[in-house]
């Protein structure tokens, strides 16, 4: 199975970055690196932060079209359109019916920017929006669910995990300074580089308090469709934080070239 992490700032998107991509160069170079290697696929299965969330229920769109664009950050102009995979989303719900976790179908159409930013690189035919949950642990299970569900369709599929790191990196950042941001990053990217997905759920709760992330629950969702792998060839192809917020780019059984 192949996956990868991507970041979401919606400052990649030219009409809304601008000028400022030079910043985040290293980030956009590697996703174009990661794109390239992915090639198209049948489906990217996207696990957002900024999907809906429910307290105890997972949510995936079950729109048959889905859409969106930067509005939200003066840009209306820059917009996706993709189709859903309703025959997969219907797996992923059996999956994990029987797997006792609960997914809710929802008749919305709207795609957020945890997806858009990724997508605005990647290409699929179709596309799976997945939402978290406040508690951590149980995306491992999410994660062994989406697995199997690909794997009972025999989808040619992609499981993106999007996130950003610590938004608390530097004096300035979004969310402010926390000496904890910068450890985070810098253990989360090991552990991804290692391929150690235990690691990424035993996480010290004061170091992820601490960090103000988006993206550990992502992570740990990739860890669980990954783990039945024998061998996990893993890359960290990019990590840099200009503005305070680590951004992250990391690909999972792919031939990424230099």
């Amino acid at each position: 199975m192949q996956a990868c992490v991507c970041p979401h700032p919606p400052l990649l998107i030219p009409e809304v970055g601008g000028s400022h991509i030079a910043r985040v160069e290293a980030t956009d170079t590697a996703m174009r690196r990661l794109a390239a290697a992915v090639g198209e696929r049948e489906t990217v299965i996207a696990l957002s932060p900024h999907a809906p969330v429910y307290r105890t229920a997972f949510t995936i769109k079950s729109a048959p079209e889905l859409w969106g664009d930067f509005s939200a950050f003066g840009r209306p102009d820059a917009r996706q359109e993709h189709a859903n995979d309703l025959e997969l989303v219907d797996a992923i719900v059996e999956a994990g019916s029987a797997a006792g976790l609960e997914i809710i179908p929802v008749d919305d159409e709207t795609i957020d920017h945890g997806v858009l930013v990724p997508m605005h690189y990647l290409r699929a035919r179709h596309v799976v929006i997945i939402s978290i949950v406040p508690q951590y642990g149980v995306h491992r299970e999410l994660g062994r669910v989406i697995r199997t569900a690909v794997e009972t369709t025999g989808r040619d599929a992609l499981f993106l995990a999007s996130g950003d790191m610590s938004h608390r990196l530097i004096p300035g950042a979004p969310a402010g300074y926390d000496e904890r941001g910068p450890a985070f990053d810098l253990q989360v990217a090991a552990l991804l580089a290692a391929a150690d997905f235990d690691g990424l759920s035993e996480l010290d709760p004061d170091l992820i308090g601490g960090a103000g992330e988006c993206g550990l629950r992502s992570l740990i969702a990739l860890g669980g469709f990954l783990e039945s792998d024998e061998h996990v060839r893993a890359e960290v192809l990019s990590y840099e934080g200009p503005f305070g917020v680590g951004y992250l780019v990391a690909a999972f059984n792919l031939e990424v070239a230099p």
